[in-house]
């Protein structure tokens, strides 16, 4: 039986991916009338080995660092996928340098490619970045921007977070890129934005501590955030 451990903050679960899974545990407990999944509340990660632990980065982090003996340095951000950094599915230029190999003539967007919850902003001058390595792409305009939702390769939702709900994305081009992703995570997230020349990659995510903007598939929802983690925790 997986058993989860779902963060809370001043005895409140803050998240709402914690409010939902812990509402899909409690559906497939119902639906196959046996306890298949359980899960504890807790502030700290503390004494609970064999656990998925879910809540804010922080929180996983330390429980890999904890009970897994990781440090969260080691762990990489997926951003950009290789696999999905072309020109068919950008709709911007992008790189993946190290510091001393970025060269900037205006604007761009940097982001560590490294470490989780790093460096990441709109920069004009190189000496501001801390070394390491970073992905490096225009700033666009983004009208409109939706998380897709990915389970065992199949699309299995998608959900607008920001910008003009009625500008909806491209599906097909969206298959294509789960299609071309072929060393992805089991479960993951693939954010896209919209603008004025159609739809394109931001970035992806492994399915853990994301926020699910009302995706509800709480048959799925435990499966995805176990394979998240354990992405997580292999790679």
């Amino acid at each position: 039986m997986k058993k989860f451990l779902i963060q809370t903050i001043d005895n409140r679960v803050e998240h709402d991916f914690s409010f939902h899974l812990i509402k899909a545990i409690e559906y497939n407990n119902w639906f196959y009338n046996e306890k298949v999944y359980d899960y504890v509340l807790s502030e700290q990660v503390g004494v609970y080995k064999d656990f998925i632990p879910v809540g804010s980065l922080e929180f996983v982090f330390q429980y890999i660092e904890q009970h897994h003996h990781r440090d969260k340095k080691s762990i990489r951000p997926i951003n950009i996928p290789h696999e999905l950094s072309i020109d068919e599915f950008l709709n911007r230029n992008v790189y993946v340098a190290n510091k001393n190999n970025i060269s900037l003539s205006g604007e761009k967007f940097i982001k560590s490619n490294s470490e989780y919850k790093s460096f990441t902003d709109v920069v004009t001058d190189v000496n501001v970045i801390p070394d390491g390595e970073y992905l490096v792409s225009d700033v666009i305009d983004i009208e409109s921007e939706w998380r897709a939702f990915i389970c065992q390769k199949e699309l299995v939702g998608l959900k607008h977070y920001a910008g003009d709900f009625k500008l909806f994305p491209n599906t097909s081009l969206i298959e294509k890129m789960i299609h071309s992703y072929t060393k992805s995570p089991n479960s993951y997230t693939l954010d896209v934005g919209i603008n004025k020349d159609g739809c394109f990659v931001i970035e992806v995510h492994p399915f853990v501590s994301c926020g699910l903007y009302g995706f509800a598939d709480y048959k799925r929802l435990p499966l995805m955030f176990t394979q998240g983690y354990n992405y997580m925790l292999r790679n």
